[in-house]
């Protein structure tokens, strides 16, 4: 039995301009009550620490037999997450305080003034903005919390060869999500209240930083294997699950993933990164003449992405490109999120053979011959991000993956 308590806390900085001075300074604390009910603004000006990140674990492991040929093993236990850094820049300088973007047109000319004659710059802004976009964190933000608990069966079922059953489940609360609570279906609540030309001014998107999603994962593992044999070694494992979410945040902060702000029970499916099948088979061979083989094979279902919503207020099949095409024509019907899949399973053979040339002392030189992707399947690469320009998750690559490949190496160790 092991058994442990562990503590985490995040202190995250100050913000830059401090509350009491910045932009939208008046509206902290305030309440506002119009058509569609009555809001809080939801920032107090500051970014939350977690300093109560109490995490207990509990591991058993049960010998029934005495012998290791027959185990049963639990766990559970409490996570808390990290926030990333780049969640916290746009509440700490996107605050209408720091930066703005000065805008004018014929249209707004009572309210902003006159554009400047084509050909010359807009003067230096004087004074507060005029309902810039903000940044702020929601004032009771916490650090995403996972409990995690898993359940499993290991059995000698042959000589050497072992068998096994596991069972995983995690539940993750506080995700962080990012959502507009000034957005026209709020009836924009912030948009005015400011001082500012003819009393007008507010905020214009006010993209919260909120820890209001969940995530929900259930796995089964089934794992056939044999260690014990130096020359003939191998394992099997197929893990059938089911992950669901109603926000992911494996990405950039500066979109909203949602459908309708005020419909995030439309946004609980399958998560970007539920994955119903996958399976590894691995296997070491130790032939005559000193010869290695080492064998792999791998294989991933495919990942859900959105479909669009059409005629009648049906789903179309069609991959949606923004969160806003899952809305019916009739504007009150939601399509819920990840309902159908990407192109983007996955399987890939690849097998090494290698020899040793040991020499007297302590040195030998190895050759090698390894083959990757030996059935030269397409692999399709098929990213979750709808634009490849501007985008945030890191190296996206899209089309074909890596064709069959064979390298050939040496290797000395000593």
């Amino acid at each position: 039995m092991n058994y442990g308590l562990r503590w985490e806390g995040q202190k995250q900085p100050d913000p830059i301009t401090p509350p009491s001075q910045v932009f939208f300074a008046p509206f902290i604390g305030r309440t506002v009550t119009n058509a569609r009910g009555t809001f809080s603004f939801p920032s107090d000006g500051t970014i939350p620490s977690d300093m109560k990140m109490f995490q207990p674990r509990l591991g058993i492991a049960w010998d029934r037999n005495g012998d290791g040929t027959d185990v049963v093993r639990a766990a559970a236990g409490l996570y808390y997450a990290r926030i990333p850094g780049l969640n916290l820049a746009s509440a700490r300088s996107t605050n209408g305080s720091i930066g703005q973007t000065i805008f004018r047109s014929s249209e707004l000319r009572a309210v902003l003034g006159s554009p400047p004659a084509y050909g010359t710059l807009l003067p230096a802004p004087a004074g507060a903005p005029f309902r810039p976009d903000i940044f702020v964190f929601d004032k009771d933000f916490k650090n995403p919390r996972t409990f995690s608990a898993s359940l499993g069966y290991e059995k000698e079922i042959l000589s050497h060869l072992a068998a096994s059953i596991a069972y995983t489940y995690a539940a993750t609360d506080n995700l962080t999500r990012f959502v507009n609570r000034n957005d026209s279906i709020f009836l924009s609540p912030w948009t005015s209240g400011l001082s500012g030309p003819l009393d007008a001014n507010g905020v214009s998107t006010l993209t919260v930083v909120e820890s209001s999603a969940k995530s929900r994962y259930n796995g089964v593992t089934f794992g056939l294997g044999s260690v014990a044999n130096p020359d003939f070694q191998y394992q099997a494992n197929y893990t059938l699950a089911v992950d669901k979410a109603d926000d992911d945040n494996e990405r950039d902060p500066f979109s909203f993933r949602y459908a309708r702000p005020n419909h995030l029970d439309r946004e609980y499916n399958y998560s970007d990164r539920d994955q119903r099948h996958r399976l590894n088979l691995w296997a070491l061979y130790h032939f005559p003449w000193d010869i290695w083989a080492n064998n792999r094979f791998s294989y991933y279902s495919a990942q859900p992405t959105s479909e669009k919503c059409g005629a009648n207020n049906l789903p179309t099949g069609i991959r949606a490109t923004a969160p806003g095409d899952r809305v019916c024509p009739n504007q009150t019907t939601i399509l819920l999120r990840n309902t159908i899949r990407r192109d983007n399973a996955f399987a890939s053979w690849d097998i090494r053979l290698s020899k040793p040339f040991r020499f007297r002392g302590r040195g030998q030189v190895e050759a090698l011959v390894e083959v990757f992707n030996i059935l030269n399947r397409d692999n399709f690469k098929d990213p979750s991000s709808a634009s490849l320009l501007f985008n945030f998750d890191g190296t996206i690559r899209n089309g074909l993956g890596d064709p069959r490949q064979v390298q050939i190496g040496v290797r000395y160790g000593f």
